[in-house]
């Protein structure tokens, strides 16, 4: 897949409207998008959350998911709105996803090798590195969604080292950088971006009903402060890009916390 570093690439979003606890409408998910394409992103992956053991009610299925992109794309293209959509899905690691991801259940990265993991929330390290490897064992690219929740990073934010090491990418949320999720969770990412623990910054969009609208010029302003504009490209554009077309990354190693944290 060729993808356009003119203009950034958001990850992860639940631009996609019923089908999780995302946009509600297509009316809401077109206000994504405008809003999306309003701070400066061109390509958007719907990562709707894909049918786990926390989610057993959700509407989620492959088939649901091509139809509702197919549906907003539609508008999008009639509506002049330049964003271009593609298809994934916010796994849940738990037992069993590997397999319904060979089974097609669910979806990696615009049909990549590619895959957004989410964890629960209270994951030891030690199982989040095992669930990872599962995967890059079967020949996946692992991208682990909003590392800052996690409670083992928010004790110890070293523990993330090893997956780094390994191969996974670490996503940022951007509200969690600009600081829309409390001063705490802004000082521990910038605390990650700025120890290169960060490899990528997405939106998590959800939609009006939540206030949790796209913001990655936002984010993408902060890292440009923090750690400079070639930081902010690589985070924006370059990853997201090599991401989804599969191609090899050379990144700088993490460095490590030196000093206990006093935020939690």
């Amino acid at each position: 897949m060729l993808v356009t570093l003119r203009l950034m690439i958001d990850l992860h979003s639940h631009i996609l409207h019923a089908i999780d606890d995302g946009s509600r409408s297509l009316a809401d998910a077109m206000t994504v998008a405008r809003t999306a394409v309003a701070g400066g992103v061109s390509l958007m992956v719907a990562t709707p959350h894909g049918r786990s053991s926390i989610s057993s009610g959700s509407r989620y299925s492959v088939a649901l998911l091509h139809e509702r992109l197919e549906e907003l794309q539609g508008a999008l293209d009639r509506a002049g709105v330049p964003l271009n959509l593609v298809a994934g899905t916010e796994i849940y690691a738990e037992p069993g996803a590997l397999e319904r991801l060979r089974a097609g259940e669910l979806l990696t990265y615009g049909g990549s090798r590619a895959i957004l993991m989410e964890f629960s929330l209270a994951i030891a390290a030690q199982t989040a590195e095992e669930l990872i490897a599962s995967f890059q064992l079967a020949g996946y690219r692992v991208v682990v969604a909003h590392p800052e929740r996690y409670r083992f990073v928010q004790r110890d934010p070293n523990l993330l080292i090893p997956l780094i090491e390994r191969g996974a990418l670490m996503q940022l949320t951007a509200d969690a950088l600009v600081g829309l999720q409390g001063t705490q969770m802004r000082r521990l990412a910038e605390l990650l971006l700025q120890h290169g623990m960060i490899q990528l910054i997405a939106t998590d969009a959800h939609g009006p009903h939540l206030a949790r609208m796209p913001n990655l010029a936002a984010a993408r302003e902060t890292v440009t402060r923090l750690s400079g504009s070639e930081a902010a490209t690589l985070l924006t554009q370059r990853i997201p890009a090599a991401v989804l077309a599969d191609e090899p990354l050379d990144l700088p190693a993490p460095r490590s916390v030196g000093h206990r944290l006093t935020l939690w």
